[in-house]
């Protein structure tokens, strides 16, 4: 098994990608809704590999998901509460194209966990059931950079099991307002 599928078969890979496409976008959309009540005049469009879910065999998927005023901007979704898991490579990638990361993440009960059975529509029903336990914050590229040269630094980088091995850094919720603020999930 290819070290790209994090211990998942070919199969599972493309359903989990396909499946975590579509909540990023949800995500995404819902994520302008927030900010252009602050910015109207926010432009967006997709970066690198055009956001459609489908499996890329070959070539190059690092980078971030998407531009936002011309800046690239990766979406991270972290359904576990109380931490981030980034990889190391991932790191760089956003460092090498001075990206942000937009975290969406849970601080209690909400269920962004991806489900066995793949219902996307189910799904987000549940999680906005639990709206009032989604923060969200970004990651401006520079404390991408800081927190990639504080891991390195200080030897924070481990092989991730659940990331099939794949060297990463564990990013606790204590530190997160070190990196950015972290602000309310608001609804329409």
């Amino acid at each position: 098994m290819s070290n790209r599928f994090d211990n998942r078969s070919v199969s599972t890979f493309k359903k989990d990608i396909m499946f975590g496409t579509m909540l990023e976008k949800y995500f995404f959309e819902r994520w302008l809704d927030i900010v252009k009540t602050i910015d109207p005049n926010l432009t967006w469009e997709d970066n690198g590999c055009g956001n459609d879910g489908e499996f890329i065999a070959k070539g190059n998927t690092a980078g971030a998901d998407y531009k936002v005023n011309n800046v690239p901007l990766e979406l991270k979704w972290v359904p576990t509460a109380g931490k981030f898991t980034l990889k190391e490579n991932d790191l760089k990638a956003y460092i090498r194209e001075g990206a942000n990361i937009l975290f969406i993440y849970n601080t209690g009960n909400a269920k962004l966990r991806k489900p066995k059975d793949y219902d996307l529509d189910r799904h987000i029903e549940l999680i906005e059931q639990n709206e009032s336990d989604i923060r969200w914050g970004i990651m401006r590229g520079c404390g991408v950079h800081e927190l990639y040269n504080y891991a390195k630094e200080n030897d924070l980088f481990r092989p991730i099991n659940y990331m099939g091995g794949k060297s990463a850094v564990v990013l606790k919720s204590k530190d997160f307002n070190k990196y950015f603020v972290e602000r309310e999930w608001t609804t329409k």
